[in-house]
């Protein structure tokens, strides 16, 4: 998270874009005027004119990861796409923006774009204690060498009732992701 004192650094800013995330993921993907962001998908089957297709949905509505910095963002809001809302929490210090560090960003995508692997996607109150919730504690922080997840880092625990026991990329406060690595390429970190 930041209060946004330097208005000039780009970050990962969490966003909204309110009613149409797809005409947002279009001119934030313009050539010209666009700027770098990112979208978590995930395949679901629909029925489309009767018959059944797979299709790459937003895994949370209107949710919109946008990196460029506040004065960027801003000014694209403004000439653009107005619809763009930054998400923010008020705090003692005044209204913060919802940022995500670079490199819990770089991970978090690593794992969304895994095609040979099942990706699951976890709201952030699935990821307490709790019956039928993943209990974090009892994971190890790992980074993985080899394999599709090469360098990515996270958390290694067994999930519910999957088979092995998977990777599991946190965004704080919004999201988790987490998919199934062997264990040969997991090293402990902390």
């Amino acid at each position: 998270m930041t209060n946004g004192l330097n208005k000039d650094k780009p970050r990962w800013y969490v966003m909204r874009a309110y009613k149409n995330e797809s005409a947002a993921e279009e001119r934030l993907s313009h050539k010209t005027y666009g700027l770098k962001h990112f979208i978590p998908k995930q395949k679901v089957l629909r029925t489309i004119n009767g018959e059944k297709v797979l299709c790459m949905v937003p895994v949370i509505h209107s949710l919109v990861f946008v990196y460029a910095s506040q004065r960027q963002i801003v000014d694209f809001k403004h000439n653009y796409y107005y619809n763009l809302q930054f998400v923010t929490w008020k705090a003692e210090e005044g209204l913060v923006y919802l940022t995500v560090p670079e490199k819990e960003m770089k991970n978090f995508i690593e794992v969304c774009h895994q095609t040979e692997q099942e990706v699951h996607f976890y709201k952030i109150d699935e990821i307490n204690k709790g019956k039928n919730k993943i209990d974090i504690a009892k994971g190890k922080r790992v980074r993985v060498h080899g394999g599709p997840f090469d360098q990515v880092e996270g958390y290694f625990i067994r999930i519910g009732r999957k088979r092995g026991k998977q990777l599991v990329v946190i965004i704080p406060d919004l999201l988790a992701v987490s998919a199934e690595v062997a264990p040969e390429y997991i090293q402990v970190i902390d």
